[in-house]
């Protein structure tokens, strides 16, 4: 661009001179000043001209540079774009893959069950040859006078009420702690059961045998008072601690004495006694109308023979809460680590079993 001036400047020096020459010859009266003035002029306005060129050159320049900017992001967009059209269409042939095996499973699922249902129905066409086959009944379940007399493992057997095989009830029989032959009625395992309940829920049970449950006050009425029982506590803490607590005899007396609780003598075993100073008081829950103890069914959150419950020196709270942090109102037995108060256990199985006379 610099080139094309000078070379401009000098073709104007030039066409001057020449100007000049003739202006001489026609006019000798104009003096060196005024053609260096009109060489001058000549000059200026050939910038200007270079000027407005050089700008409307760098305005096209940048307008250029604009536009390959959009078509950049155009064909940026445009390729996004196609790149997400193969991604549907692979996800599309997948799911059209999938459609066809699944359609294809369908079909053969109902020509199976076509050929299934003409298969039966052609067995139930078929006459025997030797009359009618009647399939042999199931023998009936064995009904058992207590947990002492069943087979040799620990599971859900049919008890008999009253004494009577006419009538039963379904407890879990622990056979493989002390002997064996012990009839649960209270579990405490994971937390699954609710144990704050009502009188009603306490005196008929609640939960399922074969996991958390409470056999019920009059079920163990039945029991106790029928034949001498004795009472085994298994206690189990979260940090894999376990102990026991025996009483050689327990009773339970029926609803006009409010299930009453007789123990005859204090425990025996590694858990420490927490239940002897219980004996003697009646079952307590939160719906009861009056009791010596009544409050402490709300403050324990749980409904048990409770007594005193102002302290935790010798007492327990097997029906409380479960868990690790519920504290005075969770699972604790007192002596069961001695200087740890309500220490929260995580497995209790309170049974009985039918002593010999």
């Amino acid at each position: 661009m610099k080139a094309f001036i000078v070379y401009s400047a000098y073709l104007a020096l030039l066409c001057g001179g020449i100007n000049f020459a003739l202006a001489n010859d026609e006019n000798e009266t104009l003096s060196i000043e005024e053609r260096l003035d009109a060489i001058q002029y000549s000059l200026n306005q050939l910038f200007m001209e270079a000027n407005e060129q050089m700008e409307a050159l760098t305005t096209e320049i940048r307008a250029v540079k604009q536009s390959l900017d959009h078509l950049t992001w155009y064909s940026e967009h445009v390729k996004q774009s196609v790149a997400s059209i193969q991604n549907d269409n692979d996800l599309l042939l997948r799911n059209v893959t999938l459609l066809t095996l699944q359609s294809d499973e369908i079909t053969a699922n109902q020509q199976y069950c076509a050929n299934h249902e003409a298969l039966k129905n052609l067995f139930f066409e078929l006459k025997p040859k030797c009359g009618e086959f009647h399939p042999a009944p199931k023998p009936p379940e064995t009904v058992y006078s207590s947990c002492k007399y069943v087979p040799k493992r620990s599971g859900v057997y049919r008890l008999a009420v009253n004494g009577s095989s006419d009538q039963y009830m379904q407890v879990y029989c622990e056979m493989e702690e002390f002997g064996g032959g012990w009839t649960v009625f209270q579990k405490r395992l994971d937390g699954s059961v609710n144990f704050n309940r009502s009188w009603s829920d306490y005196k008929n049970g609640f939960g399922s045998v074969s996991g958390e449950h409470w056999l019920g006050l009059e079920t163990l009425h039945d029991l106790t008072t029928r034949n001498h029982h004795e009472l085994l506590i298994l206690l189990d803490s979260f940090n894999g601690t376990s102990n026991y607590e025996r009483y050689s005899g327990i009773v339970v007396d029926g609803e006009l004495q409010k299930y009453k609780l007789f123990l005859n003598g204090s425990g025996t075993g590694t858990a420490g006694d927490s239940l002897f100073v219980y004996r003697g008081e009646i079952f307590v829950t939160y719906d009861v109308q009056s009791a010596s103890y009544l409050d402490c069914a709300k403050q324990l959150a749980s409904g048990f023979w409770h007594y005193s419950c102002s302290t935790s020196d010798q007492r327990n709270n097997l029906n409380g809460v479960y868990g690790t942090i519920a504290r005075k109102q969770g699972i604790w037995w007192n002596t069961f680590s001695e200087g740890i108060q309500y220490n929260p256990l995580k497995r209790i199985q309170m049974m009985i079993r039918e002593k010999t006379n």
